[in-house]
């Protein structure tokens, strides 16, 4: 931090002083632009990343109107990001893609503060608002550069980020469904199925569904999504498993295969019988 308050000692000094002082100061004391970058770059491959932040911020200051400052925001929001300080390069990043919305680095901004808030993904067990809030900058990301490098990474993201959703879900469901809730374990195992699509955890959600119908002795509806786990996840632990709660009654229900396709399946599908 010694560098920064040196520099703004120094533009203090430089606003206070005659026009004479001035020219002296700047021709004595401080760094061009290029010299600051190449000196930023320097910390930055030796990863000293607070070293390189210090130096990118002194060149924004100094040098406000160089081609070099723009540059110097999005390394520091890097420099940042790879010191695990992920609030700090969010901040960065977002002021880089707001300063300048035509730079040929922004898709790579949005990714680096995207990814920045996905690295901060909590467990299963607390609040999901900062995986919520990746999942809306990976599709911002995507809206706004399809044919991005950077928009193909975001789409294997959203993949991981939305399970982790849906292994949210799945516990608060199950929870409820232990201590007797079943209508409101329902409501979240059919969020899962519903909203989750190709997430890994559908197979459980509608076992576990058909155990909640199972309980509160909806045989009909437990019988239709045991055919529909049985149609689409047929080599998964869950089919037998569920197959001991139904086997009486399934083999007498027959069903069509588009009322079984999991793509197909509607809220109104779930509905009590």
């Amino acid at each position: 931090m010694l560098r920064l308050l040196l520099v703004f000692s120094l533009l203090l000094t430089m606003f206070s002083c005659s026009s004479t002082s001035q020219t002296s100061v700047n021709a004595g004391n401080i760094k061009s632009d290029i010299a600051l970058y190449k000196e930023g770059m320097k910390f930055l491959k030796a990863k000293d990343f607070e070293n390189a932040v210090e130096v990118f911020t002194e060149l924004e200051i100094v040098h406000p109107y160089s081609n070099f400052s723009s540059k110097s925001q999005l390394m520091s929001g890097f420099a940042q990001y790879m010191s695990n300080e992920y609030e700090e390069a969010i901040l960065t990043l977002t002021k880089f893609i707001e300063l300048n919305p035509d730079h040929e680095s922004i898709p790579y901004a949005m990714y680096l503060k995207a990814y920045s808030y996905y690295e901060r993904m909590p467990a299963v067990n607390f609040d999901q608002r900062t995986s919520e809030k990746a999942i809306d900058e990976f599709k911002e990301l995507i809206n706004k550069f399809p044919k991005s490098k950077y928009s193909k990474k975001a789409r294997l993201h959203l993949n991981n980020l939305n399970n982790h959703l849906a292994a949210r879900e799945i516990e608060i469901a199950k929870f409820y469904q232990s201590q007797g809730f079943y209508l409101a374990g329902v409501k979240r195992y059919k969020k899962v199925v519903l909203d989750f699509k190709k997430s890994t955890h559908i197979p459980e959600a509608i076992f576990r569904l058909i155990e909640c119908y199972t309980s509160l002795g909806l045989s009909k509806q437990a019988i239709y999504l045991y055919k529909i786990l049985e149609y689409n996840f047929k080599k998964t632990e869950w089919v037998e498993e569920a197959k001991r709660l139904v086997l009486k009654n399934a083999n007498f229900v027959k069903f069509k295969k588009e009322e079984l396709d999991l793509k197909k399946l509607k809220a109104d599908d779930f509905d009590l019988m």
